[in-house]
């Protein structure tokens, strides 16, 4: 019995891989698929995040 003639090594390890190619790619189909269905979410997020730090940068001058 040679080492090319062993099971384990013929299979492939699944031990601690929680993150398969299949789950990889069924995730970033589903963010594809919901970035294609709301195409101006990134920017109502970016102006949301901007009012946010504008109005925390105003309270903190006008708090002292």
């Amino acid at each position: 019995m040679g080492i090319r003639d062993r099971d384990y090594m013929k299979r492939p390890s699944d031990a601690g891989d929680r993150h398969s190619p299949d789950s990889d790619s069924k995730l970033e189909q589903f963010f594809a698929d919901f970035l294609a269905r709301h195409p101006r979410l990134p920017w109502v997020i970016s102006i949301v995040l901007a009012i946010l730090i504008a109005a925390a940068l105003l309270a903190a001058k006008f708090s002292r």
